[in-house]
């Protein structure tokens, strides 16, 4: 029961190349254009494009950002200035492009793009279909192309929790056969860089259980490592991500701000507590709680080298990255070999055990910052819980 695990690219996608295919981290890359130019997307290996898929990043229509504007088909260049009505007599003619584009550079699937809302929109499909389902499938269907073909939800916390706004979206996607997997996304709007909202990770987990119940294939795209948690429903494939921009969708990134942000600092996964600890608190716990050190910290060459350092790396130091791909895909690997009643008693074992390593970190007493701590953990464990009663037991 092999789970696929797809790299989210964003800046810095030579990590994200080099851990696929010097490590082996990750069955393919979904490319952004909102980083990659369409030319560094067309020179890539054919034999790495046929691994990967091509997300086009129709979020915001109007996006200023340059990368975009390389691609003819993006909405605002097309236009020459998006709006609404123009591009509702342009849409079929993006659509001819941004499949032709996707077809030629011969990826593993296509992908139908989407408009992101902010807001709970009562006619949220119906802007979908016209914006790019309905020009998407058509331009497909006068192609000839006859594969995989995912239609993107960007979907914010409140559509998830909302029973009936899931319901619509369920019954609008399974109207279309040629459409056979969706390419979810999820606007958590989080205060905390770890989701501990259990309500919406319950109805998260839902939401994907009944698209794929109906035989949709799921991709979970901009996943943290709760997308662990979806190792419980059959077939679906995970994704992982360098910077939390790619672990986290939010749609800020395709805003062009003029003042430059501070980095954050640097942080190194730790896969038996199931999060990012800021580095100084890593260096702490290595130091002063060897045993719990032994169990929580995975080793990699990356990750040593990182400890190891003078200094504390910035957060853009390469090894903190490639680290995390080789420590997530190790998770990936133990969940794909057991059954789904065998993942939830192991995910159950192992969220347990990282909870009582955080209360003697607590103890020790080191008190970690409300990212790293394992305020996390509690919500997880009762999502999962929620979901083999209803579901596996």
């Amino acid at each position: 029961m092999k789970i696929n695990l797809f790299h989210q690219c964003g800046h810095n996608t030579v990590w994200n190349k080099d851990s696929l295919q010097r490590d082996l981290c990750g069955n393919g890359l979904i490319l952004s254009p909102i980083h990659q130019a369409k030319d560094a997307v067309e020179s890539m290996d054919l034999e790495l494009r046929q691994q990967s898929f091509f997300d086009p990043q129709f979020y915001l229509p109007s996006s200023q950002k340059v990368k975009l504007k390389t691609y003819d088909f993006f909405p605002e260049t097309i236009s020459k200035g998006f709006s609404t009505v123009d591009f509702t007599m342009l849409a079929l003619e993006a659509a001819r492009q941004c499949v032709q584009f996707q077809v030629n550079q011969q990826f593993n699937r296509v992908i139908i793009p989407a408009r992101y809302f902010a807001d709970m929109v009562p006619d949220y499909c119906e802007k979908q279909d016209i914006y790019t389902v309905h020009p998407f499938l058509q331009a497909i269907e006068e192609s000839g192309y006859d594969g995989d073909v995912f239609l993107t939800l960007p979907l914010t916390q409140g559509m998830i929790k909302h029973e009936g706004y899931r319901t619509n979206i369920l019954n609008w996607v399974t109207k279309y056969p040629r459409i056979n997997g969706v390419y979810i996304l999820m606007d958590a709007q989080s205060k905390t860089k770890q989701i501990q909202d259990f309500e919406l990770l319950k109805a998260y987990l839902c939401m994907v259980k009944e698209l794929a119940d109906v035989g949709l294939k799921v991709t979970i795209g901009h996943a943290n490592t709760e997308g662990l948690l979806f190792s419980l429903i059959d077939g679906t494939e995970l994704t992982f991500g360098a910077y939390e921009n790619t672990r986290m969708f939010s749609i800020d990134k395709f805003v062009v701000v003029d003042e430059e942000r501070r980095g954050p600092r640097a942080r190194l996964y730790l896969p038996g507590l199931y999060n990012w600890i800021l580095y100084s608190d890593a260096q702490q716990i290595r130091a002063g709680l060897p045993e719990i050190w032994s169990e929580v910290y995975w080793e990699t060459p990356y990750g040593n080298q990182a400890l190891d350092a003078a200094a504390e790396p910035s957060f853009n130091y390469p090894g903190l990255y490639k680290h995390f791909f080789i420590s997530y895909q190790s998770q990936v690997d133990q969940l794909s070999e057991l059954t789904i009643s065998e993942r939830y008693r192991f995910l159950r074992e192992r969220l347990n055990q990282a909870g009582s390593f955080y209360q003697q970190i607590k103890d020790w007493p080191l008190d970690l910052e409300r990212h790293g701590n394992g305020d996390h953990i509690k919500p997880w464990l009762d999502a999962i819980n929620w979901f083999y009663r209803e579901f596996i037991a």
